[in-house]
């Protein structure tokens, strides 16, 4: 298993993975492109024998920064010191090999640690379509807290329900 940075190159096979896993709401090639360009730190790939099997996405924000999409969100505390958001996590087996899992979720982490972040936060929908293969509980199982509800905007017509979880990156 080797985990490194996305390039453009890997583009076309992060939007198959994305649309295997999530139909037609899957990310498409401007999504991922705009990422890399935008901050390619935070676009990390996990190869196995050569083929690149799952990513992840995340955005890194300032203390007081609330991503755009993020709406009528309550937590318990605000967000202290630089943090990320994972805005997207996907793999091969969507959260059934939960070790496999881990090692990129950590990756990512110890990126946004090396930049300076304090606490990594990500959505989770509360009808998300891989709680049966354990979803939420892999998030609490690497030490994410479910610290309240957001909506996420989907689109100018949609909103998604979602629980939010929070990690200190110490």
């Amino acid at each position: 298993m080797l985990i490194r940075q996305a390039t453009q190159h890997d583009i076309g096979r992060l939007v198959e993975i994305d649309r295997d896993a999530y139909g037609q709401t899957g990310a498409d090639k401007n999504y991922f492109s705009k990422k890399i360009n935008s901050f390619p730190q935070g676009v990390l790939v996990v190869e196995e024998n050569k083929q690149v099997t799952g990513f992840i996405v995340f955005d890194m924000l300032s203390e007081g920064n609330i991503p755009e999409d993020f709406c009528d969100m309550h937590i318990s505390e605000p967000i202290k010191g630089k943090w990320i958001y994972i805005a997207a996590f996907t793999t091969k087996t969507n959260y059934k090999d939960k070790e496999s899992d881990s090692k990129l979720l950590l990756a990512a982490e110890n990126v946004a640690k090396k930049l300076g972040c304090v606490e990594s936060c990500v959505p989770l929908s509360i009808e998300h379509p891989y709680k049966n293969n354990g979803v939420f509980e892999f998030w609490e199982m690497n030490g994410y807290k479910k610290d309240g509800k957001i909506k996420w905007k989907v689109n100018e017509e949609e909103f998604v329900e979602c629980w939010f979880y929070r990690k200190e990156l110490t």
